[in-house]
């Protein structure tokens, strides 16, 4: 129980960002005739949406809706006096994971060359960018590693963030 008691935070931070996959999983069939091939189930988006289109609206809502979240939790730490840096960088590795499947649908959606037609867009793809390198430097061995730098990488969430809305 100890592991469990020290990580809570982390255990219920994945909990949470694995649940919306249920809800995608249902939009794919696996086809085991011909070994494990998925394919997309007809008419599993809503609103006259094909379910394509609705796989990246909804993993593109989920990766805002969590980096809303990782935002947060700095006011709502200073608010209550908690220092638990690591849940929210379980939340930021969240956003990014939520953020790249997105950005990878919309790319089987609509192709990349898609991504640099609209303003909206162009930002997404910028704001993926950033998430990227934050991904990569989230672990506690980036932490030591780049010491003050690290913090200065990490705050270009913000930039994504205000991109991405």
């Amino acid at each position: 129980m100890p592991f469990i008691k020290k990580n809570y935070g982390w255990i219920i931070v994945t909990i949470l960002a694995i649940i919306p996959m249920f809800i995608i999983s249902t939009m794919f069939k696996i086809d085991t005739s011909n070994g494990f091939v998925f394919t997309l189930v007809e008419n599993g988006g809503k609103e006259g949406m094909s379910t394509l289109e609705m796989l990246y609206h909804i993993t593109g809502e989920f990766s805002i809706r969590w980096m809303t979240a990782v935002l947060t939790c700095t006011p709502f730490f200073i608010l209550f006096g908690i220092h638990n840096l690591f849940v929210r960088q379980a939340m930021g590795i969240a956003t990014a994971i939520w953020s790249l499947l997105h950005f990878v649908i919309f790319i089987w959606a609509e192709g990349f060359s898609e991504t640099f037609t609209q303003f909206n867009y162009i930002a997404g793809f910028i704001a993926v960018l950033i998430l990227i390198p934050l991904l990569f430097t989230s672990s506690r061995k980036w932490m030591k590693k780049l010491k003050r730098t690290w913090k200065k990488l990490q705050s270009l969430a913000y930039l994504a963030i205000i991109l991405s809305l």
